[in-house]
């Protein structure tokens, strides 16, 4: 329990950069279903809604910073400052077997010396797990994000506004098994659906749905290792009658799955993945997989080695872009106030259909110091530099935030 504790408190400093810049590890690996565990002794889950169950907890992030290539571009490159604000609720309640958690925030960007490009998103998850009896698990889950493209983070013609869209993923996950048992099965699906809302000239070949089922079965080898076999259909259908891209992506996993120690965990696949077309371009196959260790020295640092190869969406270039991912990011605790952050990555980008390939480095450093229990001050620095053989679609980044983010 100890551990837990100093884990969950690093995670929360090293979180406490409002979030206006992605780096590091992206979930390639879905986890194997865990019942949510109960809050560690005397963390608190918030106020309590009068008599009921349900306990909420407001949280509230500013920043301010400077963005040195805003439109990612190759020449010309903007820099300006920017603001952000980004307030919150959580909301949950749980008994011995039921449990209920729901989040909401907003967030809202103003950039001085490019206001055309102030942005105010919304971001709602809810999810319920229900567990029947000791071997049968459900969870129902919802996502709703109210969200933007960047400019010049696409491969879409630039308009006077970024790209803003409505994405909603209603999900369900059935597990049977208890966590030691020898064999355990998860089954899930989901039913995500994307809509831009403006800019329609160039965005309305992006609107898609693109419903997913697969399943997991996973056999115990070793006392801390399983065995894993994994096959996951999605389907992508674009809603215009133009696109070429509708058709399905088909992955067939094997790996494993392991807690070597306390301090050890992970979780390789590697199998076939396709990628077909309706219409319009060739079926593809090959090699993917996707895969995540951690390493635990102490309760307090955790190393993160993840990788995978997979596919990406097109957004104005090629059929779809098959993407070669590989990071490693260090959280470290090096007192109850103050934490830090290292990330790196790798990403090579083949696309397919069209003659480009890139390779983008980014590195990271976030530094959180919690003067308050409930106040947590953050500095966040990274660099990213895009390589080409298009030499138009290079660009050098660096990206500066100053936050403070405070919760109950």
């Amino acid at each position: 329990m100890k551990t837990n504790k100093k884990l969950t408190a690093m995670a929360a400093m090293a979180a406490a950069c409002v979030a206006t810049h992605a780096l590091g590890q992206t979930a390639y690996v879905r986890p194997a279903y865990q019942f949510p565990p109960p809050p560690e002794g005397s963390e608190r889950q918030g106020i309590q809604v009068g008599d009921s169950p349900f306990y909420a907890a407001p949280v509230l992030g500013v920043g301010a910073g400077r963005d040195d290539n805003l439109f990612l571009s190759n020449t010309n490159e903007t820099s300006t400052p920017f603001y952000v604000i980004n307030p919150g609720l959580r909301l949950n309640a749980r008994d011995a077997n039921k449990v209920f958690q729901l989040g909401y925030n907003i967030q809202a960007g103003h950039y001085s010396d490019s206001e055309d490009d102030d942005y105010v998103d919304h971001t709602l998850r809810a999810q319920f797990d229900v567990a029947f009896d000791r071997r049968n698990f459900l969870r129902l889950g919802y996502e709703y994000l109210r969200g933007h493209d960047p400019r010049g983070h696409t491969d879409r013609p630039p308009a006077g506004e970024p790209d803003r869209f409505s994405h909603s993923v209603p999900s369900l996950t059935y597990a049977f098994g208890t966590p030691g048992a020898a064999g355990r099965l998860e089954a899930y699906a989901s039913g995500a659906r994307k809509r831009y809302l403006n800019n329609r000239e160039t965005t309305a070949a992006s609107d898609r749905d693109a419903p997913e089922v697969g399943g997991v079965f996973y056999w115990r080898v070793a006392p801390k290792t399983h065995a894993l076999f994994e096959a996951r259909r999605t389907e992508l259908d674009y809603k215009s009658q133009a696109s070429n891209l509708s058709g399905s992506e088909v992955r067939y996993y094997g790996g494993l799955s392991w807690e070597a120690t306390a301090a050890t965990t992970g979780t390789i696949k590697l199998g076939r993945l396709e990628k077909r077309f309706d219409r319009g371009h060739p079926d593809y196959s090959d090699l993917g997989w996707e895969a995540v260790v951690s390493w635990l020295p102490r309760s307090y640092s955790r190393l993160d080695l993840y990788g995978a190869r997979t596919p990406i969406e097109s957004t104005g270039l090629g059929s779809f872009i098959l993407a070669q991912v590989a990071g490693v990011s260090w959280n470290h605790a090096w007192s109850s106030t103050l934490s830090t952050a290292l990330d790196a990555r790798y990403q090579k980008d083949y696309y397919q259909d069209f003659p480009r390939t890139d390779e983008t480095v980014a590195v990271g450093l976030k530094v959180g110091y919690r003067i308050r229990r409930w106040l947590t001050l953050g500095f966040e620095y990274t660099h990213t530099q895009r390589d080409s053989n298009q030499r138009v679609y290079e660009y050098d980044k660096n990206f500066y935030l100053l936050s403070a983010a405070a919760s109950m």
